[in-house]
């Protein structure tokens, strides 16, 4: 790359051997030479300037005149004075414009060349900064739906107040119409040996929400997102006609894709209801739900090995000769939760059976629901029910006196 560079100075034998001397250096490329401040300043009104050497002493309009228009409209432009005025005055008035470095005439071969350096240093450094910040904004564009996916989540669990939501919608830059539509979806595999095939869930998903978005195309401010779950949410204006834009969605990702289509729709008044509908559209759909035989084997699996201590995603998998990755997406995808997860759901279901036994050690209860030590065992059942094992125990005991 080759950093653009004006000359400015009324006098055509300094221009000349600026010239000269940049002409030595391959990343300089002199784009522009002007003998007075006006030429100067109408080709920086039509062209990007990266390096700009300008004599204090021009006529029309002063070096220092020009410096000023040219901060305004380029201020990233890296400037070098020339003048043959050594004067405290133009220094401290060169500062104040964030000139960059200074040359005295005549324009000596050595000075240029330490002066040339510490110019190239600077652009180089502005150029790793412009392109890091370019980096920053397309991976930023490119996550923006794993940001809004976390904020929905996070939202949706009571993590944020009013205010903190409004800014974050903000930042996002998501669309709630005042009065808005929430489409709620939900696709299953009807042959779950798709998942290893041509199709993954990922796949899905994108052609999902391209789909939805030429269905829902002449509304305003339609914004899909992806949740933890895998599902997709969209968030458009409410229409008249919702109900057969649901239908035909159904009907085109049922033909198009090898799944089974759940969707719910509702509308929403004010985005300040958005996690309630939410929650709600995610519980109907969570009871449409079922789960298919794979995934009801795997639940099987569970109940049959719970108790041991030992017992793992990879052990559930060599049992139903799946590997541990088609495992387990394919059974958050259907349950919305993680395989460990609901394991330890399981586990803590039966240790509260247990506790109705009176019979029955702590440490007995946590061993026959595998968990190695009672200590880790009380950890986890406080973590899930907000109380300890033994309160909830007593808790039992008061309610049936």
């Amino acid at each position: 790359m080759a950093y653009r560079v004006l000359v400015a100075d009324d006098e055509y034998i300094i221009r000349r051997g600026i010239i000269r001397f940049l002409r030595k250096y391959e990343e300089m490329e002199i784009v522009a030479e002007a003998e007075d401040g006006e030429v100067a300043r109408e080709f920086i009104e039509n062209q990007e300037i990266d390096v700009a050497f300008v004599d204090i002493n021009m006529p029309f309009l002063n070096g220092l005149g020009f410096i000023r228009q040219l901060k305004e409209i380029s201020p990233k432009t890296v400037v070098v004075i020339i003048t043959g005025y050594d004067d405290f005055e133009y220094a401290r008035e060169g500062i104040r414009l964030g000139v960059f470095e200074y040359l005295l005439k005549p324009v000596m071969e050595q000075p240029f060349d330490e002066m040339i350096q510490k110019v190239l240093g600077k652009l180089r450094e502005d150029k790793a900064a412009k392109d890091y910040l370019e980096w920053a904004r397309q991976t930023l564009k490119q996550n923006m739906d794993m940001l809004t996916a976390d904020f929905l989540e996070k939202w949706l669990d009571g993590h944020y107040s009013a205010e903190e939501a409004e800014e974050r919608i903000r930042y996002l830059g998501l669309e709630f119409p005042e009065e808005f539509l929430l489409v709620y979806v939900h696709l299953q595999y009807r042959d779950m040996a798709q998942i290893d095939g041509q199709w993954d869930d990922d796949l899905l998903y994108y052609a999902a929400r391209n789909i939805c978005n030429e269905i829902y195309n002449e509304l305003q401010g339609i914004t899909t997102l992806r949740n933890d779950s895998g599902d997709l949410i969209a968030i458009t204006a409410d229409c008249a006609d919702s109900e057969e834009k649901k239908r035909k969605f159904s009907q085109v990702l049922e033909e198009i894709l090898p799944v089974r289509a759940l969707i719910m729709q509702r509308k929403g008044y004010g985005h300040e209801t958005f996690p309630e509908v939410c929650r709600a559209l995610s519980e109907e759909i969570g009871q449409l739900k079922g789960c298919s035989s794979a995934v009801q084997s795997v639940k099987d699996v569970i109940e049959k090995h719970y108790m041991e201590a030992e017992f793992s995603l990879q052990d559930a998998a060599e049992e139903m000769h799946l590997s541990p990755q088609h495992l387990s997406r394919m059974f958050h995808k259907e349950m919305g939760i993680t395989f460990i997860d609901y394991l330890t759901r399981v586990r803590i279901r039966k240790a509260i059976g247990l506790l109705y036994q009176d019979d029955l050690k702590m440490y007995e209860i946590a061993e026959n629901v595998g968990y190695a030590t009672q200590h880790y065992f009380s950890n986890v059942f406080k973590k899930n029910m907000g109380v300890s094992p033994a309160e909830y125990r007593k808790s039992i005991k008061n309610t049936n006196l």
